[in-house]
């Protein structure tokens, strides 16, 4: 069966997108506008690409799931009373599991591959925003250790953005322990 984690290629745009697509259809079906045709597109993830940041978890030899992990947070995020102010902190972008193999652990195996790559890595905590009408997402992130700090909102969309931070204790000797 076979779940790796590794970097994207640029030979799996196509098949990224079409992921994306899947999820996009599946997120206003229910409802929300988090995702779109504008957004995430295809510049985006190919840059995504370009930079090494986008992760991809394979299941029967097919993208089943992407994260992206960076450095880079949104300007709104200057506005939440932050735990652990002092960095470096991994950013997760972008987690989206194919909606055609959703339930069988995939986004807490790309989370957990996240918490694993930013302690490896010196990260001190990791931060994260999702979308208000994505309930699966808000009950996962709490479940998975992942405290609210705040919300912020971005230009075009209907409703707010919750913003997590799991700090990691790195260097202190109190690692924690990915969930």
């Amino acid at each position: 069966m076979g779940n790796e984690i590794r970097n994207a290629h640029k030979e799996e745009i196509a098949e990224i997108m079409d992921l994306i697509s899947r999820c996009v259809q599946v997120m206003q079906d229910g409802g929300s506008d988090q995702w779109d045709a504008l957004y995430p597109n295809k510049e985006i993830i190919a840059l995504d690409i370009e930079r090494a940041t986008l992760f991809v978890c394979e299941h029967n030899n097919a993208v089943a799931g992407i994260i992206v992990l960076d450095e880079n947070q949104a300007e709104e995020y200057k506005s939440i009373q932050w735990v652990h102010n002092e960095g470096p902190h991994l950013i997760m972008h972008r987690l989206a599991v194919d909606p055609q193999v959703q339930g069988k652990g995939i986004a807490r195996r790309l989370i957990v591959f996240a918490e694993d790559y930013a302690a490896r890595n010196g990260y001190r905590s990791i931060r994260l925003d999702t979308y208000t009408k994505n309930a699966r997402a808000l009950e996962l992130y709490s479940r998975l250790g992942y405290d609210r700090r705040g919300e912020v909102n971005f230009p075009g969309r209907t409703a707010s953005f919750p913003v997590f931070e799991k700090v990691l204790n790195i260097g202190n000797g109190q690692e924690v322990a990915p969930n």
